[in-house]
């Protein structure tokens, strides 16, 4: 039942260039949704006229049905798509969700709906422009009337799915361990290599070094990107001053994740975390040459998204032996001081016999350089540390089963 104000439903079926996508909203006469269906039929756009949806002349389908064209119609032809196979289709589709119980009979003279129409310029067969926005009709409304999705639901999809548009998911690090790949080759003719090497699995992150983001610019991670749309890609900016402005230039370069130095200013560093919030972008403190990481955290009133536990390349170089995992200090601790909502990354050294020592100290993000990027076979070595990681087979795509 709709007691007040109005529902919104919305379904995508079918395929190209026939398919259909419908946006609706069923509501009472005399509020919202009334205003807004007068609205449209006393005030229509240009090339987007709105019709009622008949399913034959002289009889117009209860609810009243306004059917918005959403492409414009620009010639006979289009227009011919609208007030036929479309106009029937989504007629017929209200008349049966009424037979059906999906809008309540009784309610069918208060209610009006407002259904806007995708057909494609390219849409030749009339069969499938009938059938498909039928059904998306008919799964819009029932969409509506169950208050599909629940909130609980769009939660728990919203870093999973992908949108049929885009063709890659966008991944926001809730399910480690993950490798990160960091090129820190300041020569793109080799970094296109290895990045076309490198196995497609969500379980990568490939990081734009420093050094190559200073010969290249922040928008090598743009290219990165063109090669793999899918995968994550780190800026590391290791940002000191100016945080909001180089969060915001990382962010357009489209990077996932932009890092900054735990040495920075506290307003720096605050300012850079709230702006990459803004951005859609992860935030990463890296812990370079920082001494006690649980301090900053503590003086921090907004946190990273992720820590880099860090070891640099020339200390590295020298310490060659011991125990360095010591350095990455006590994970679990630092995840506590953020109410666990934080990934730590460790970097510096990782090798595939180290993998397991690290995972168990409590680490999310294995951070790997020469040890994939110089190997003679890059693939192979990246697929034994994810093989040691337990998650060398990942799947990227999932069936959607919503009904």
């Amino acid at each position: 039942m709709i007691n007040g104000g109005f529902l919104v439903g919305e379904a995508l079926v079918g395929e190209e260039p026939e398919i259909a996508h419908i946006d609706l909203i069923i509501g009472n006469k005399k509020d919202a949704a009334g205003i807004a269906f007068a609205t449209s039929f006393a005030q229509p756009r240009q090339g987007h006229t709105p019709i009622l949806a008949v399913i034959r002349p002289n009889l117009p389908a209860k609810p009243s049905t306004l059917l918005v064209p959403k492409v414009s119609i620009r010639n006979l032809e289009d227009a011919e798509k609208i007030f036929g196979p479309a106009q029937g289709a989504v007629a017929k589709a209200v008349a049966d969700a009424v037979e059906e119980g999906i809008i309540p009979k009784a309610q069918a003279e208060e209610l009006v709906i407002i259904v806007s129409v995708f057909i494609h310029p390219r849409g030749k067969d009339y069969q499938r422009i009938y059938r498909y926005n039928y059904a998306a009709t008919k799964l819009a409304l029932t969409r509506a009337m169950q208050k599909f999705p629940g909130i609980d639901k769009i939660l728990e999809e919203k870093d999973k799915s992908i949108h049929a548009m885009i063709g890659f998911r966008m991944n926001n690090l809730k399910k480690p361990p993950y490798l990160e790949v960091a090129l820190d080759i300041p020569d793109w003719r080799r970094v296109e290599g290895i990045v076309r090497a490198l196995p497609r699995t969500d379980a990568i992150i490939i990081e734009a070094g420093t050094p190559l983001i200073k010969r290249y610019g922040v928008e090598v991670v743009q290219k990165i990107h063109q090669l793999r749309p899918e995968t994550v890609v780190v800026a590391d900016l290791k940002t000191l001053d100016t945080g909001n402005l180089e969060a915001r230039m990382a962010g357009d370069a489209t990077a996932d994740v932009v890092g900054f130095s735990g040495l920075a200013p506290l307003k720096t560093m605050e300012k850079f975390i709230e702006e990459c919030k803004k951005v859609g972008a992860l935030s990463l403190m890296d812990t370079l040459n920082v001494q006690e990481p649980r301090e900053v955290l503590t003086k921090l009133t907004v946190k990273p998204d992720i820590v880099e536990l860090h070891r640099a390349i020339d200390v590295e170089q020298v310490q060659t032996h011991g125990e360095q995992e010591s350095e990455w200090g006590n994970i679990k601790e630092i995840k506590q001081m953020c109410d666990n909502t934080i990934l730590v990354a460790v970097a510096g050294g990782i090798r595939v016999d180290k993998v397991e020592k690290a995972l168990n100290a409590g680490a999310d993000i294995l951070v790997v350089g020469r040890a994939i990027t110089v190997a003679k076979d890059v693939n192979g070595a990246a697929r034994a540390f994810l093989q040691k990681m337990g998650v060398e087979e990942v799947d990227q795509f999932r069936i959607m089963t919503d009904f």
